[in-house]
């Protein structure tokens, strides 16, 4: 039973726990990062698809321009919404979500995906 209460206070003692707190706060705010641009990205996809699909025939744009445009949106709106500007990969997943998204709602499946919460 001494065994338990030295490993307990060993455990629960400053010195161990306060970096474990800082791992724990740190991983947090990983994951959270990781989500939030995830969000962005998800988000900005679809209402610059949407826009697009407005507007690209007073654009007078078809096919490829519209990827272009989007690519153009989606930096620009990325950049008011992180500081900086989207990396490579973030372009590619933006530009496979963008695409999916089209399809779906080609079947007539992407209405579905508009609906978001506010709080």
């Amino acid at each position: 039973m001494d065994f338990l209460k030295i490993l307990w206070t060993v455990v629960t003692s400053e010195s161990v726990m306060e970096p474990l707190i800082v791992i724990l706060i740190g991983y947090g705010l990983q994951v959270y990062k990781k989500n939030r641009k995830y969000r962005i990205i998800a988000d900005t996809t679809i209402d610059i698809v949407d826009y697009i699909e407005e507007h690209y025939k007073e654009w007078g744009i078809e096919g490829n321009e519209k990827m272009e445009k989007f690519v153009e949106l989606f930096v620009q709106e990325y950049k008011k919404a992180t500081g900086r500007a989207p990396k490579e990969g973030e372009i590619r997943s933006a530009k496979l979500r963008a695409e999916a998204y089209v399809q779906r709602a080609r079947r007539g499946g992407a209405p579905q995906l508009r609906i978001r919460r506010i709080t």
